[in-house]
C-alpha cells in the first residue's frame, strides 16, 4: 500500500512538473523568428548565404569522441575482465575496431593535417 502511495505520489509530481514546464515554456517571447532560430557560433543565421563548413573540424569532433569512448573502455577494461569472458571479448573487440579505423584513416590521409 506504500508503495503504491509514493508511486501515485510521484506521477502526481511528475505531471505536475510536465504541465508547468509546457504553460511556461511557451510564451510571447518565441513570437518572433529571431528569438526562436538557432545561435550559430557568431554567424547570423538567417543569411541566405552560410559561411563554409570546415570539414577539419568535423574530423577534429569525431576523432575526440572517438578517442573518449577509447579512453572510458580502457578506464572501465579491469572491471569488465574480472566479470565475464563474453565482455571482456567484447571490449577488446570494440577497442580493436577502433585502433583499427584509426589506423586506416591515417592510411587514407585523413589526418595529415592534424
Amino acid at each position: 500500500m506504500k508503495v503504491l502511495l509514493f508511486m501515485l505520489f510521484m506521477g502526481s509530481i511528475v505531471l505536475l512538473l510536465l504541465v508547468l514546464t509546457y504553460y511556461l515554456s511557451y510564451s510571447k517571447t518565441f513570437s518572433s523568428h529571431s528569438k526562436s532560430s538557432p545561435f550559430e557560433c557568431g554567424f547570423l543565421s538567417l543569411s541566405p548565404f552560410s559561411p563554409p563548413f570546415s570539414v577539419s573540424f568535423f574530423i577534429i569532433s569525431l576523432m575526440f569522441l572517438l578517442f573518449d569512448v577509447e579512453i572510458l573502455l580502457v578506464c572501465l577494461l579491469p572491471l569488465v575482465t574480472s566479470l565475464s569472458y563474453f565482455s571482456s571479448s567484447l571490449m577488446w573487440l570494440v577497442l580493436t575496431l577502433i585502433l583499427v579505423s584509426t589506423l586506416y584513416e591515417w592510411a587514407k590521409g585523413v589526418l595529415v593535417w592534424v
